[in-house]
Formats: C-alpha cells, sequence, structure tokens
C-alpha cells in the first residue's frame, strides 16, 4: 500500500509541476514585439493609402469583432463593424479611387501597451492632403490600434480615429 501512495504522490508531483510549467506565459520581449507592431501599423497604412487590398486585408484579424470607429470633417462619425462589412467597403473605395495615395505620415507621441497576445498604441499622425476626399487624412488625427496575435502573428482589430485636420 505505500508503494502505491508513493508512486501516486510522485505522479501527482509530476502532474503539478508540469501544470505549473503550462501555467506560465512565456516572457515577452518588449522590444522585438515594439518593432513588430510598428511594422505592421505602418505596412497597413502604407497598403491602404497604395491602393493594395490584399497586403492591407492581410494586416487585419479577418474576424467578426473587428471594428473601425472614426470622426472627420466631410465624413463626420463612421462606425464600421465585422470584417464582413470592413473588407469589401475598403475594396470598393479602392477599386473607385485606384490611383495610390501615397502618404508619408510622420507619428508622434507613440503608447504602446503590450500584453501576451494583445497590445494597445496610440500615437498623433499628420498626414499630407493629395485631394481624395474618401481615403486623404491631412493634418493632424488622434489614432488608436489594438492589435491581437493571431497564429503567432500580430493582426489589427480595432482601428480609432479623430482627424482634427490642417493647421494643428
Amino acid at each position: 500500500m505505500k508503494t502505491i501512495a508513493g508512486i501516486l504522490f510522485i505522479v501527482l508531483g509530476i502532474l503539478t509541476a508540469y501544470q505549473s510549467k503550462q501555467a506560465q506565459p512565456a516572457a515577452i520581449d518588449y522590444a522585438k514585439e515594439r518593432v513588430q507592431i510598428l511594422q505592421l501599423i505602418d505596412t497597413e497604412s502604407k497598403a491602404f493609402w497604395d491602393k493594395d487590398y490584399e497586403k492591407w486585408a492581410s494586416c487585419w484579424a479577418q474576424e467578426p469583432y473587428i471594428r473601425t470607429m472614426g470622426w472627420w470633417k466631410a465624413g463626420g462619425v463612421t462606425v464600421v463593424k465585422g470584417w464582413e462589412e470592413r473588407g469589401p467597403r475598403t475594396k470598393q473605395h479602392m477599386e473607385q479611387h485606384p490611383k495610390p495615395n501615397p502618404q508619408n505620415v510622420r507619428r508622434e507621441n507613440i503608447n504602446i501597451r503590450i500584453l501576451q497576445d494583445a497590445a494597445w498604441v496610440t500615437f498623433d499622425q499628420y498626414g499630407k492632403d493629395n485631394g481624395e476626399p474618401v481615403m486623404d487624412m491631412p493634418g493632424l488625427s488622434r489614432e488608436t490600434r489594438f492589435l491581437e496575435k493571431h497564429k503567432g502573428k500580430w493582426k489589427i482589430v480595432y482601428v480609432g480615429w479623430l482627424l482634427e485636420g490642417e493647421g494643428n
């Protein structure tokens, strides 16, 4: 009986140690994650203005819970819910305005919070007016991004913006 109790005690100890290791999240390499997050934001923005739908879409988690919410003077409040709306809507804008609209934006006051599989980012973005009313972001825009890791890669799940505009 002591042998069975001893074996059970050892097995229980091994299982407890295994569960403890499994429950420990991996250490976050903040510098590496920060670079990846900022590269993703830059890639998504560049693809948007270059009218490269496939590259732009690859930056997003194509899920029903994604959101974009924003405001600009010419269009007022914009709320887009889910990939089923966001994807086709952006594709349509790109098809209606196919000429690339390259922007050389400047981002300042970047604030990044990185968690295990999620991150949020806020920043001020300064763009120029290229004369395209639907897809320009001239002047100061207050930006927010929320990202999640999907299969080990950062993907955008939320974009928020408030375009204050020129002269700010």
